[in-house]
Order: C-alpha cells, then sequence, then structure tokens
C-alpha cells in the first residue's frame, strides 16, 4: 500500500509535533493467531490506519518455516522475527514475496539477519520490479510519512470535519514520527529464486504451492496454498477490509479472483486484514471491480475527459459495501481503491498501458 501515502500527503502541512508521539515498536507492533495446523498469522492489528502493514503467513515443515510476506520497513521485519522465535525453534529456510509492494518486502534485512541462509523467492515480474523503478521510493519514503503526518495533525484539529474522520487523523499525526524513523534507510531485498508459473515447496505434513495466476493488484502476484491444511495466502490480490487498486489490472484482476474461487480452501488470508473462511468477501470485490469497469468502458471509449467520468460513475453501493457510513473508512476507500479504480479501468477500456509504480 506504499502509494497510498503519496496521495494522502499531496496537501502537506506543517503542525507542531505530538505531545507524546509513539515509538516504532508501538506502532508497528504484531499479533499471532493460530490459522491451522502447523500455520500462523502474524498481522498489524490496526489495518486500515498507517502504517498500512502486509500480512506475515508463516508455515511450519519438518525441517525449517516457509514464510509469506516480510513486514513492511526493518523494525518491522523485526516484529516479525520476535513473533516467529514464539513460534518454533526451526530456521526460516524459505521467505515468499507475494508481490513488489514494499509493505510486503522491506521487513525482509531483519529476516536474513537471523536465517542467513534463508532462501527468498518470488515471481519473475516481481523481481524485475523491486530491481527497477517502482521501488525507487525508497529514497524518499520517510519524507513523505513526515508530510502525511504533518498533514494528518491539521486535518485532526479541524473541527468542521466529523469526529471519525478526525480521530482517523489524530490516530495517523500520533504514529507519524515513529513512521518517519522506521522508512529512513531502507533497502530492498529482490529474490534469489525466481519462477514463471508455479513452484512446490515439499513437505509431508505441510507442502506449499506458489503460483502466478495472471495479473491482478500487480503484474506479478503469486498465492501461497497449503493444500493439506487447505489455506490459501493471496498477498494484496485480496485487501479487506478495504480494497486496494493503485496500478492494478481490473478485468485481469476480477479473472484472477475467480481463479481463488475454484480453491478449495478453509481459510483465506488476505494481503492485509482478518482471515476469511468463505467466499463473500471475493463475491463482493469481483462485483466491485465489474461495476466500474461496466460504468466506465463505455464513457472511455466515448472519449470523455478521465474527470467527467470520475463525476459519472455511481460508487454509492460501493462506499455502502466496503465502508458503511464511517467517514474515515469512506476517506479511505476513495484513496486506495475507487479513485485508482476508475483510473486504471478507463486505461483498460482505452487500451492504454497500466505501468506499475510507486506501490
Amino acid at each position: 500500500m506504499i502509494r497510498t501515502i503519496l496521495t494522502l500527503c499531496v496537501l502537506a502541512l506543517t503542525s507542531p509535533a505530538l505531545a507524546a508521539p509513539l515509538t516504532p515498536a508501538q506502532v508497528f507492533a504484531r499479533q499471532t493467531t493460530a490459522v491451522a495446523p502447523h500455520i500462523w498469522l502474524i498481522a498489524k492489528p490496526a489495518v486500515t490506519d498507517p502504517p498500512f502493514e502486509g500480512n506475515v503467513v508463516v508455515i511450519e515443515q519438518a525441517k525449517g518455516l516457509v514464510v509469506v510476506d516480510a513486514g513492511g520497513a526493518p523494525v518491522s521485519g523485526q516484529a516479525v522475527v520476535a513473533e516467529i522465535r514464539k513460534l518454533s525453534k526451526k530456521p526460516v529456510t524459505w521467505l515468499v514475496y507475494t508481490h513488489y509492494h514494499g509493505d510486503h518486502n522491506l521487513g525482509a534485512g531483519a529476516i536474513r539477519a537471523v536465517w542467513p541462509g534463508v532462501q527468498i523467492v518470488s515471481s519473475t515480474r516481481t523481481w524485475e520490479n523491486m530491481t527497477g523503478l517502482p521501488m525507487a521510493y525508497v529514497a524518499s519514503y520517510a519524507k513523505s510519512y513526515g508530510d502525511l503526518a504533518a498533514f494528518a495533525a491539521a486535518q485532526a484539529k479541524d473541527v468542521k470535519l466529523p469526529d471519525p474522520l478526525r480521530e482517523g487523523w489524530r490516530r495517523t499525526a500520533e504514529a507519524g514520527p515513529a513512521m518517519v524513523e522506521a522508512y529512513s534507510g531502507l533497502e530492498p531485498y529482490p529474490a534469489d529464486l525466481t519462477f514463471e508459473s508455479r513452484i512446490t515447496l515439499p513437505d509431508e505434513t505441510a507442502p506449499v504451492e506458489i503460483a502466478y495466476l495472471g495479473r491482478a493488484n500487480t503484474d506479478g502476484d503469486v498465492v501461497a496454498w497449503a493444500p493439506k491444511q487447505r489455506v490459501l495466502a493471496t498477498g494484496d490480490i485480496v485487501v479487506a477490509p478495504i480494497p486496494y487498486a493503485a496500478h492494478t489490472f481490473p478485468g485481469d484482476w476480477v479473472e484472477v479472483l475467480r481463479k481463488l474461487k475454484a480453491y478449495d480452501f478453509r481459510v483465506l488470508i488476505p494481503g492485509h486484514g482478518p482471515p476469511q473462511t468463505d467466499r463473500a468477501y471475493l463475491d463482493r470485490l469481483i462485483a466491485a471491480l465489474e461495476s466500474v469497469r461496466a460504468q466506465v468502458a463505455p464513457l472511455a471509449r466515448a472519449d470523455l475527459p478521465l474527470e467527467e467520468v470520475r463525476k459519472r460513475v455511481d460508487l454509492e453501493p460501493i462506499r455502502k459495501q466496503f465502508a458503511g457510513d464511517d467517514p474515515w473508512l469512506r476517506y479511505v476507500l476513495a484513496v486506495v481503491f475507487t479513485g485508482d479504480l476508475i483510473s486504471n479501468a478507463y486505461k483498460e477500456a482505452r487500451g492504454e498501458t497500466v505501468v506499475q509504480g510507486k506501490g
């Protein structure tokens, strides 16, 4: 969810520092939940407040641990390591990246520091993104969060805003200094091993299948499937409770979501948010994507400007479905989902290229 902060801080303002800012350890704290035998979820509790940190999944095999994603900063990776050590004395032997967004991989250095023999694996396209321009934002990441925190502090004081929205901004401002500290001096760790379609990590108790199903949230998304436990980790192909749509491929995304529905999963672990045990959220996400695509396509093909198209798309059913009447969730939805989804559906309808960027 990296691109989110660049949108949120477009109106960056200056504001006095908070009296009692939270520490990075507090802001990037993780909690662990058992999902199935030999499988755990390590997650940031408040998923709709910055920092938007991806889920981490741990799968215990006979000789070591398979970890899916790594947290979004060194301090986040350290929190993940601390949680892993509570679960098992086995080493982390495999680290799987679901995609290139930094909130899922910039904590990898902490994992490699403790388990230097870990093999990092990703799709070939994710490796290309992590070694190319899409990761260039890390040089200015801390400043972007500093601008966001200042803007948030000013918004939190705006008495004209609804109380729930001001409270969301207050929480963001409170975490601001810790985010700036955490996102300074970042170093990506691209994969050691890449693949085009599918790779298997065999094990008698908990085998893992890693598959590229097509373009969706990025052009290199993979899923991790534990068939014996029937647990599916999707990365940001699925994000809950508010989806994420920067630099996405709406039509292909729908087809990938349908492929996810075909898995015989007991538990689906999204890239952000709590585990799911049915297909209701997948259906809701597919419906939202199809609704926007259907509305945008004829307008885009008629050569209406994008800003005019935005005015004509009816987003209220989607707002109700994903954010209800909560002003903060509605704001987040507009920033991370509907705005970008309309842009990408517009490009799709016109045959234009969606370029992977600062996400």
